[in-house]
């Protein structure tokens, strides 16, 4: 059965998960691309041959079931969004690419609103939780747990036992070693290497990577 699907954020996020909802139907026709809603956008113009169908109070006035994915990459904006999102009609499905390896089907969990983009490399006993992103070619270790509404950008390395907070920004190409914590509402540099646990609310650059 294919379902009718929107994106929340036209940006460079939301145009790369259209192109990776085709690469989807082409394996399993499942989603039918309504368009775009932005606030950012007049209502009516296209991005990408997808029309912008209005805003946040657009969505909340959709009077038929529609699935949703919010596709800004920011954590906190994209919490702020998804819960001014008050519409019973909305749901927000699980994207998985099929370029990817899951891992272990039976012990792995995806969190409603996840968004698992191509090439990332999964193993087993993982949780990630509700309206996580996690971007371009990264692994995940066993027994990792990715926090609500948190990002991995591109090229991440997570080790076995790391635990990453809600609304956590981990940017591209850096690495967290194994049983390691890092807090909620933190950032990791590109290119960081943490080794130790971080409290909540920090900024993390360098090599190791140290609290700024």
């Amino acid at each position: 059965m294919v379902h009718n699907l929107a994106i929340f954020g036209a940006g460079g996020f939301g145009r790369e998960t259209a192109l990776m909802i085709r690469q989807i139907n082409q394996m399993h026709h499942d989603w039918n691309i309504i368009g775009f809603f932005d606030d950012g956008l007049a209502k009516g113009s296209e991005v990408d041959g997808l029309r912008i169908l209005g805003g946040l109070s657009e969505l909340n006035r959709v009077g038929d079931r529609l699935s949703v994915v919010v596709t800004l990459a920011e954590p906190l904006l994209r919490k702020k969004i998804v819960t001014s999102i008050r519409n019973n009609n909305i749901d927000f499905p699980v994207l998985k690419h099929p370029h990817n390896f899951l891992g272990d089907d039976a012990t792995n969990r995806f969190g409603r609103g996840s968004i698992i983009t191509a090439g990332n490399i999964f193993t087993t006993n993982i949780r990630v939780a509700e309206f996580a992103i996690v971007n371009l070619a990264c692994t995940i270790g066993h027994d990792v747990q990715i926090g609500s509404f948190s990002t991995l950008m591109p090229g991440c390395g997570i080790s076995g036992n790391v635990k990453i907070g809600e609304s956590t920004l981990i940017g591209s190409g850096a690495k967290i070693l194994q049983n390691i914590t890092v807090g909620n509402e933190c950032k990791v540099g590109a290119g960081a290497v943490v080794i130790g646990d971080s409290a909540n609310n920090v900024t993390l650059v360098g090599v190791p990577a140290k609290a700024i």
